[in-house]
């Protein structure tokens, strides 16, 4: 009788395995695209249908804050105990369309409910924030699942920055269509001459609704066809261990991780800055929500393809070098689109429209902002990919330190800090905007001079500069080309006993 073959163990398996098929990836591609197709309010929405006071949004972010911190340790510590046979991250998310649209639709219907009232009516702001604060604990939840997914569907890192490539190249083809027409059918409505303010108003009302339930849906159809097919296939050191990571072994694993420790920093400090103005100076001052688009075309055929030589600057740039150049390529172009909006407009027939400086008027700015973004461009597809890729390497680069590979916990108390400054960034940016006395409701189109002028600034020259203040920590990120080559041999010998472990379980189970 022939002797049974020996049984390949996990470790004896090439590392460069591809072990995610066509169905699941382009699953991913779904589900990377249901995260930018839905419709979600927006500033345009709080401030001009809802109607709330500048002040007051500025005056309850601390306390939005504080829920904030507390809901993302409740349930990152709840998903990292999770261990079920679908896996530790992909039970949320099959339940999370359940109640998301739902919630999204009553969000939605707020402005129905208290249409009128003024911008300080207190049962409109307390209904605004509870929905507010529920929503926050429910995309906290279904946050800390999509990260974590993302980072266990694979342990080779070559195929998981391939996924994310594809993903990011195919959603330019389809994802960003539902925002592009919201945008069309919002410039028609919000620049009709003939009907009242009140009127304008209503009818973007309806828009919001309408766009805002039915892409939750489609976003939500996307994700769960995603979940259904994937599969959590990483598995580090811990699941050779009894019990899951405590909080202290987090804490411990993120004071270890000096990448991650340079990604926190620089989010901590860029959260003290002021919040860059451009999307309301588009909308309350140019009233031409379809500038981006309109702006983007001459850049569009080389954002396509900037996806080609993903690859190529990979291997030839550390992963530090290719996060400044897309962080700061428009650094310079900015500058120069403040100093050119704010030149003095001398046509006569333009000063009697009251258009008294060059950023008010639309087509200039327009071609402006076109060779902007071509120059942008260029580098489209590294920015989209290597911020994703970044988080991803860090978690690993914890794991292969400290053997903790805590992603949810983990995640979160490397989250906690900027969104501390990033709350105290967004108050200063409110009430900054209020002393400008920016107007909401009716009034939302009929900015002063001085307002106009104050956006516009918010919108180019103070984000670029304020952005210096993030430099050092990049500069401090510590994993070069040799040492990821040599994380990532090391992390396979450990997972891969980790699998073989796992796989033991499992067969005892049966």
């Amino acid at each position: 009788m022939a002797k049974k073959a020996k049984k390949e163990t996990i470790a004896e398996k090439d590392i460069g395995r591809r072990y995610v098929g066509t169905a699941e990836t382009y699953g991913y591609v779904f589900f990377d695209m249901a995260t930018k197709i839905p419709i979600n309010p927006n500033a345009e929405w709080t401030d001009r249908i809802l109607n709330i006071d500048k002040g007051v949004q500025a005056a309850l972010r601390p306390i939005g804050l504080i829920w904030d911190l507390v809901d993302d340790l409740f349930v990152a510590a709840w998903v990292e105990k999770t261990r079920t046979r679908f896996g530790k991250f992909r039970p949320y998310l099959i339940l999370y369309p359940l109640y998301g649209i739902p919630v999204a639709l009553l969000v939605y219907l707020l402005p129905y409910f208290f249409w009128g009232t003024d911008n300080t009516f207190l049962p409109k702001i307390a209904s605004w924030f509870a929905m507010g604060l529920f929503n926050e604990l429910t995309g906290t939840i279904a946050g800390i699942a999509r990260t974590g997914l993302m980072v266990n569907l694979t342990p080779n890192p070559d195929e998981r920055l391939s996924m994310i490539t594809k993903a990011k190249f195919l959603d330019m083809f389809g994802s960003d269509f539902p925002k592009q027409l919201f945008d069309i059918v919002r410039d028609v409505i919000s620049r009709n001459k003939v009907k009242t303010a009140i009127e304008v108003n209503m009818s973007m009302r309806s828009m919001f609704l309408w766009f805002g339930l039915v892409t939750t849906i489609i976003a939500g159809l996307f994700s769960l066809y995603f979940v259904l097919v994937c599969r959590e296939r990483v598995f580090g050191a811990e699941a050779l261990r009894e019990k899951p990571p405590t909080i202290k072994e987090s804490f411990t694993a993120l004071r270890k991780n000096r990448p991650l420790l340079m990604l926190t920093l620089a989010d901590v400090l860029g959260g003290f800055t002021l919040k860059s103005q451009k999307d309301t100076y588009i909308k309350s001052v140019l009233n031409f929500a379809n500038f981006g688009v309109i702006s983007g075309i001459p850049g569009s055929p080389v954002s396509y393809a900037s996806f080609a030589y993903i690859g190529w600057l990979r291997q030839r740039f550390s992963t530090k070098t290719l996060w400044l150049i897309g962080d700061y390529i428009n650094f310079p172009m900015n500058l120069l689109i403040y100093f050119f909006g704010m030149l003095k407009v001398k046509n006569p027939a333009k000063r009697a429209e009251g258009v008294t400086y060059m950023f008010m008027d639309l087509w200039p700015m327009l071609i402006a902002y076109g060779i902007q973004n071509t120059i942008d461009m260029t580098i489209y597809g590294t920015r989209k990919v290597i911020p994703n890729e970044i988080r991803n390497e860090c978690i690993d680069y914890g794991e292969w330190k400290s053997g903790v590979r805590s992603e949810a916990m983990t995640g979160v108390l490397r989250q906690l800090p900027p969104k501390v400054t990033g709350a105290i960034g967004g108050s200063m940016t409110d009430f900054v905007v209020k002393l400008l006395g920016f107007q909401t409701g009716e009034n939302y189109l009929y900015q002063t001079e001085k307002t106009k002028i104050g956006i516009f600034v918010m919108a180019t020259l103070v984000p670029e500069l304020m952005s210096l203040v993030t430099l050092i920590p990049k500069l401090m990120y510590n994993i070069n080309q040799k040492d990821r080559e040599q994380m990532y041999v090391e992390l396979h010998e450990r997972r891969a006993a980790a699998a073989e472990v796992h796989s033991a379980l499992a067969e005892d189970a049966e």
